[in-house]
């Protein structure tokens, strides 16, 4: 009896895991490149074509301004002119390139600083598929009162590990969210 219990046990947590990872990807398909009439873009490294969408975006919806949040300190604005913004010379002058953020959590926070100090009213966030309900989830956690516009890009990040990995990010960033964001917390005073 207790062999038989144990299985039906994990029978079942297995069925609830594999429809909440059905459900996740569902989600992920559901944020397409659509445009969206936006004050600003805000573009998340990590990804093939994160930055060049987020560029013709930018141009085509005429935003004000553009953030390349979660830079690595070792690169040089030179190199990202040279290799990502080729043919946006002129829109030099409005690029922002973000070096405080090193995760998801930290590009939410680092965006929303830089979103208040510009007084972005909305905001075009370019990440891939399955790295977006995450980035979506804190985005909105950290800056509640700008209208965030999701703006998932293909990339080369489309694996079935990735999908995994990004699912049980998303969860667990869902459960420890609760305890860093209260109605009380102010993001704008870090």
């Amino acid at each position: 009896m207790g062999m038989r219990l144990k299985v039906l046990a994990l029978t079942a947590v297995f069925c609830v895991w594999s429809y909440a990872l059905l459900d996740f990807y569902q989600m992920t398909q559901r944020f397409s490149e659509k445009e969206s009439f936006v004050s600003a873009i805000v573009i998340l490294t990590g990804g093939k074509d994160r930055i060049q969408k987020g560029m013709v975006l930018f141009e085509k919806v005429h935003a004000k301004r553009v953030l390349i949040s979660g830079v690595d300190k070792t690169v040089k604005l030179e190199i990202i002119k040279d290799k990502q913004l080729k043919g946006y010379d002129k829109f030099y002058q409005f690029i922002d390139i973000g070096y405080g953020a090193v995760n998801t959590f930290s590009n939410a926070l680092e965006s929303a600083i830089w979103a208040r100090k510009h007084q972005f009213q909305s905001i075009g966030l370019v990440t891939s598929h399955f790295h977006m309900p995450r980035s979506f989830w804190l985005f909105k956690k950290t800056m509640p009162e700008i209208a965030i516009f999701p703006i998932a890009v293909e990339g080369d990040d489309s694996s079935f590990i990735h999908l995994l990995r990004e699912f049980h990010k998303y969860y667990l960033t869902k459960l420890v969210s609760g305890f860093l964001f209260d109605a009380d917390l102010e993001i704008a005073t870090l």
